[in-house]
């Protein structure tokens, strides 16, 4: 395992994606304090889990976001992305390369990934666990961490020794083992808890059971034997209405026909005013379509206004650039003259060069052959030559010196030539630079005219986009806003739709029944009451608590399938339920015309409910006697006004019974099945809604971003050209900066070369001092030997010649000699002025190629703003035959309005007339039905009384009634039972299942007990192996490293020196702290604070360095844990650190000369834009190899 990359963006100050690759050798990273080295190491801790904002230099963990510059904006996040090689597989991920990513934003939210996944910071901490990279790990060791582990208490150092003995992971699994067994001993508590509160209950529900099964049989027998008795009263009073209900039918039947005339035509009104609001919608849609269509066509001609002023900008730009190209091809041609001249120069100077050699070679031998000639004649002059030896030693030494000193002037005068011409061209120099500075500056100056003029429309644009991109931001909020409530209003739609389905609130009876009809079992059955109706939401409590158990009869065909049913229900042993057939049922109503004027009353409850045609009759049987007020006070009083005749029910659920007793009290939280039904289907409209606004929503935005990513394109381009100006900025002020740097060598040159004049000037007047006083020694020397010579001269006239050749040959080689040099340094100054020319020519091609580009591009730019403009012309010209359409489609709406609403005029009249024959009728119908009130009343008293007491229709009563021999014995056997029922006072019907479920609780958590008792016997045998496998593999560990660290101690601090670690507490090896002893040669320490600083530092490197002898971890960043060592410690702490490079990837951040050198790469960290942190890498191992090659 080894790290492969580090990614930073946006950590503190690298505020631009930044990729630092690590390698196998010693990396270092330098650079100037303040940079953002440990911004580095920061960043590695960070990614690895690291919790402690101060941990991490910082306040709160906010602080690790660029917080920006005065040039650049504060960015909203901060990422950081490790990389690490996992082909064996170190980490437990099945992959060879796993990367840790963790990202923060500025709002607080954070998210850790794994290889892109979403993941937790445990589970990173987890998989790092015991490789030495974990946060508490010794992978960085930055200078706190040094002065930690030597000031540190000893029970503080024992984390580093914990994760460089591997039980790390071994203490986590223990941890958490504890947690278990924590919440296990909270859970036995618990249990035993609830164990013992069903132990109190148990006894005291058995009675209540027992109490409650007794009084269950009563009262069955009571219900048995007083529907029976109503059943036979309801049948005694039906005959008795049977004649007034015949007399009443043909009354009711005319009374239908007008009142069915009034609602149809009351329903064609319904349906045209309908059908003109929907017009007038269309109408306003169009009017609305028509406004959006004139600002489109509005928005478009201004953007062709801007594009055009594009177009006219470019075209002033492009010629711009046109003459600096002209002016830049001038120079260069003036360069090219200048460069040919002066190698012209070079050619005529080598061939002069070329033409010295070849005299200096014949000279030399002529040299040879004359020096052969002066030894044959040596024996012939061998006893003058004695004589005159000491003489001529004495000239020849005069004369040497005297040529000597000759030579040493011409040298020096050529010397001083030489330097008078490099001053006369250095002040040439000075003055082309001085001219292409000029020219340098010019360019500067139009650079930031043409800056100027790119911000101001970059700017503009911006604004354009940030008003887009502002829009783009609210239409998106919008519709996340509209897209959260249609998923919530989604969500419970389907809960309600799964609820239906599954018929919660349904009997089993009537679930059955229902089943067998959608599976094709049984025909003819239409649904439960419940799935007939609907409402105003305003009146579904007080509907649902008039129907009650009604809600769930089945509504059938005929009596047929209803005894189909029954049978069914008997075969399947499924239970009991209230059949309703369509063709049995007949309606029922109250007559009291006098309640449409009372405060409070609000309808009849079946004028309130709304079903099929089909389904009348069904819903006036059940609901056609009842009336529904306002409140209880409404209800009591209207009660008591008309004599207790009929039911009332109040909006919020209480009922004032026939007969005067009230039923009343809260309501259950649960919904009802006829409101679950309404909230079912207003959901199912408000989702067709919503759905409608969200795609509303979702074009706006669409239009929106299409339009910003418009403009963001244009900023790009702006900025691209932006940056161009900027490189080419940069560019000319480094030529700036060479043209000024070359001036003031050249400056240095001309005072060195003006002192050194001088300086020749006076050595040229000694030389010729010291050549006249050897000039007068030689003479002296001639006089002397003038009488000897002339002796020898007959004889020695052929050595004098030869040695008169000798000298002049040999000065003429000098003559040479200095020309030679003189021509070479002429060569050597061309080749100068050539390579500066040279220079100077590149940086005009440089700029020209950048002029080019720039002109393509605007060209390229040209063209996509002529299509632009072409487009945006012909959408306005399709916009305008849109508002023709437009106008056309209002007109039309306003005529279809003007004869609807002609139409609706007519058919109110026609409504009129038939009220009017159905108000006759009616009045006929209420003079027979006052008749009947009488045997009604008492009817409906039987009636009452088993909806009341059982929830009965009389149908339903009907069928559950058995004959009876004797009605008075049965009514005398019914009120024994009630004084029975009495006797047994209050009784706990819930208590039999409250028995039963507490029973089955009961066994069950005993069971439950017995398990966690056995997982806490289970993990306190893991914690005890745990606990013994810790220990022992810290101490094995732990003799290891310190065996390790008394060698390394040695080795670093010299012979003599001692290291020790110890156990402040043997006996306690999981708890006991570590103590450091340490005494450097010569030296008695008690105490490490007696240390000098680099002592401490070393000692704390030592250990670490110990600690990755032991157990080496994948990689180690070392932050400036040099600073402290003087350049000895330095060269061995590099040294010693070197042979981990191949187990351990190594990263130091140093400031030291030492360590950078014993490094193989190096990184350096420089803010070229201040506040921005940039990476620069040089391999410094091959630029190595390079030098020794």
């Amino acid at each position: 395992m080894f790290f492969k990359s580090l990614e930073i963006h946006g950590f503190k100050s690298f505020a631009d994606k930044t990729v630092l690759n690590f390698d196998a050798q010693t990396t270092a990273v330098v650079g100037s304090n303040g940079n953002g080295k440990s911004n580095i190491s920061d960043a590695l801790r960070w990614v690895m889990g690291e919790q402690g904002a101060k941990t991490l230099r910082g306040e709160k963990m906010e602080d690790v976001i660029f917080h920006g510059t005065t040039d650049r904006k504060p960015m909203g996040f901060a990422k950081v992305a490790l990389c690490i090689d996992n082909t064996d597989r170190a980490l437990p991920v099945d992959a060879d390369e796993v990367t840790i990513s963790r990202k923060l934003y500025r709002s607080g939210e954070s998210e850790y990934l794994i290889n892109g996944a979403k993941s937790r910071l445990k589970d990173i901490q987890e998989m790092l666990l015991g490789t030495g990279l974990g946060r508490d790990g010794y992978s960085i060791i930055g200078q706190g961490r040094v002065a930690e582990i030597v000031n540190a208490r000893g029970t503080q150092r024992r984390e580093i020794f914990e994760e460089a003995a591997g039980i790390s992971l071994f203490l986590h699994k223990k941890a958490e083992a504890e947690k278990e067994l924590e919440s296990a001993e909270e859970n036995i508590t618990r249990q035993k808890d609830i164990i013992r509160s069903d132990e109190e209950r148990l006894p005291v529900l058995k009675k209540q059971s027992e109490k409650a099964v007794l009084a269950a049989e009563l009262l069955d027998r009571k219900k048995e034997l007083e529907i029976s008795v109503g059943a036979a009263h309801y049948e005694e009073r039906r005959a008795a209405i049977k004649k007034l209900d015949d007399d009443l039918l043909l009354n009711r039947a005319e009374c239908e026909h007008y009142e069915k005339d009034a609602e149809k035509l009351q329903n064609s009104i319904e349906e045209s005013t309908e059908k003109k609001q929907r017009i007038q919608a269309e109408l306003e849609r169009s009017r609305s379509s028509r406004e959006a269509v004139n600002a489109e066509i509005s928005e478009k001609r201004s953007t062709i206004q801007v594009r055009e002023n594009d177009l006219r900008h470019n075209d002033a730009r492009r010629t711009e650039l046109t003459q600096q190209i002209a002016n830049a091809e001038e120079s260069s041609r003036s360069f090219d003259e200048g460069i040919q001249e002066f190698r012209k120069k070079i050619e005529e100077k080598n061939d002069e060069v070329e033409k010295m050699d070849s005299q200096r070679a014949e000279i030399q031998s002529k040299l040879a052959a004359i020096a052969e000639q002066s030894a044959e004649s040596d024996k012939a002059y061998s006893e003058l030559e004695q004589k005159l030896a000491q003489l001529y030693r004495e000239r020849s030494e005069a004369d040497v010196r005297g040529v000597q000193a000759e030579r040493s002037a011409a040298e020096t005068e050529e010397q001083r030539k030489t330097f008078l011409s490099d001053v006369e061209n250095s002040e040439a120099k000075l003055k082309e630079y001085a001219e292409s500075r000029s020219a340098v500056e010019k360019s500067l100056a139009e650079i930031d005219e043409k800056r100027a003029a790119t911000s101001n429309k970059l700017a503009g644009y911006q604004r354009l986009n940030e008003g887009k991109v502002r829009r783009m931001n609210e239409a998106r909020a919008e519709a996340d806003k509209v897209r959260a409530e249609l998923d919530m209003k989604q969500n419970r739609y389907k809960l309600l739709d799964d609820v239906e389905k599954s018929m919660e609130g349904y009997t089993h009876s009537v679930k059955e029944l229902v089943k067998a009809s959608q599976q094709g079992r049984m025909s003819g059955i239409h649904g439960t009451v419940a799935d007939v109706v609907s409402m105003d939401d305003r009146y579904v409590v007080a509907i649902e608590t008039a129907l009650g158990a009604a809600m769930q009869n089945i509504i059938v065909d005929n009596e047929e399938t209803a005894k189909r049913c029954i049978r069914f229900l008997k075969e399947t042993n499924a239970g009991r339920a209230t059949m309703l057939p369509i063709t049995a049922m007949k309606g029922r109503f109250l007559n009291e015309p006098r309640l449409n004027s009372e405060q409070g009353f609000e309808g009849i409850a079946s004028d309130l409910v709304d079903c099929d045609q089909e389904y009348q009759n069904i819903i006036r049987y059940l609901l056609g006697l009842t009336a529904i007020v306002d409140d209880i006070d409404t209800a009591a009083y209207l009660s008591k006004k008309y004599g207790a005749k009929f039911r009332i029910v109040t909006l919020d659920g209480q009922v004032v019974n026939a007969g005067g007793s009230f039923t009343g009290g809260s309501r259950g939280s649960g919904a009802g099945i006829i409101s679950r039904k309404q909230e079912k289907d207003s959901l199912y409209s408000a989702v067709i809604g919503l759905k409608k606004v969200l795609a509303e929503k979702n074009e706006a935005f669409q239009q929106y971003q299409a339009e910003a990513a418009k403009f963001a394109v244009e900023i790009d381009g702006m900025e691209d050209e932006m940056r161009n100006l900027s490189n080419r900025e940069i560019n000319l002020r480094a030529e700036l900066s060479k043209f000024t740097s070359l001036a003031e060598q050249l400056s240095e040159q001309g005072e060195h070369s003006r002192q050194a004049l001088e300086r020749f000037e006076l050595q040229i007047k000694q030389y010729s001092e010291q050549l006249a006083g050897f000039r007068a020694a030689v003479a002296d020397c001639d006089e002397k030997i003038a009488v000897l010579e002339e002796q020898q001269k007959q004889s020695g006239s052929e050595r004098d010649s030869a040695a008169a050749d000798l000298k002049a040959l040999s000065d003429e080689i000098s003559r040479i000699n200095l020309e030679q040099v003189a021509a070479k340094k002429d060569i050597d100054a061309f080749n100068v002025e050539i390579r500066s020319r040279e220079e100077n020519r590149r940086a005009l091609f440089q700029s020209s190629d950048s002029f080019r580009e720039t002109m393509a591009a605007l060209d390229r730019e040209d063209e996509q703003i002529r299509i632009e403009i072409e487009r945006l012309r012909k959408e306005i010209e399709q916009h305008s035959g849109e508002l023709t359409g437009k106008e056309d489609d209002i007109s039309r709406s306003m005529s279809e309005i003007e004869q609807l609403e002609l139409a609706i005029g007519q058919m109110h009249r026609d409504i009129s007339e038939a009220n009017g024959h159905k108000e006759h009728f009616a009045r006929e119908t209420a003079r027979l039905e006052e008749r009947r009130k009488g045997e009604e009343r008492e009817k409906e008293r039987i009636v009452a009384m088993l909806l009341e007491s059982y929830d009965l229709t009389v149908s339903m009563a009907m069928e559950q009634a058995k004959p009876l021999d004797n009605l008075l014995a049965a009514e005398n056997e019914l009120e024994d039972l009630r004084k029975q029922i009495t006797k047994l006072g209050n009784v706990n019907m819930e208590s039999i299942e409250e028995y039963r479920t507490v029973s089955e609780r009961y066994k069950f958590q005993t069971a439950q007990l017995e398990d966690i008792e056995k997982s806490k016997r289970e993990l306190e045998r893991l914690i005890a192996d745990l606990t013994e496998d810790i220990k022992t593999r810290f101490l094995n560990s732990f003799e290891e490293i310190n065996k390790s660290f008394k060698e390394i101690f040695v080795s670093i601090f010299g012979d003599g020196a001692h290291g020790e670690l110890k156990l402040t507490d043997p006996e306690d090896v999981l708890n006991s702290g570590i103590e450091i002893l340490a005494a450097p040669p010569g030296k008695v320490i008690k105490n490490l604070i007696s240390l000098s600083g680099g002592e401490q530092t070393m000692v704390a490197i030592t250990i670490y360095f110990a600690i990755l002898k032991h157990r080496p971890t994948p990689f180690c960043m070392l932050d400036e844990v040099d600073a402290a060592l003087d350049d000895v410690n330095v060269d061995k702490y590099i040294t010693y650190l070197n042979q981990f490079s191949s187990q351990t990837q190594l990263m130091v951040i140093t400031h030291r000369r030492g360590t950078i050198e014993g490094c193989k790469v190096l990184y350096g960290v420089f803010m070229q834009e201040k506040g921005v942190s940039r990476l620069l890498r040089r391999d410094l191992a091959d630029e190595l190899d390079v030098e020794l090659k």
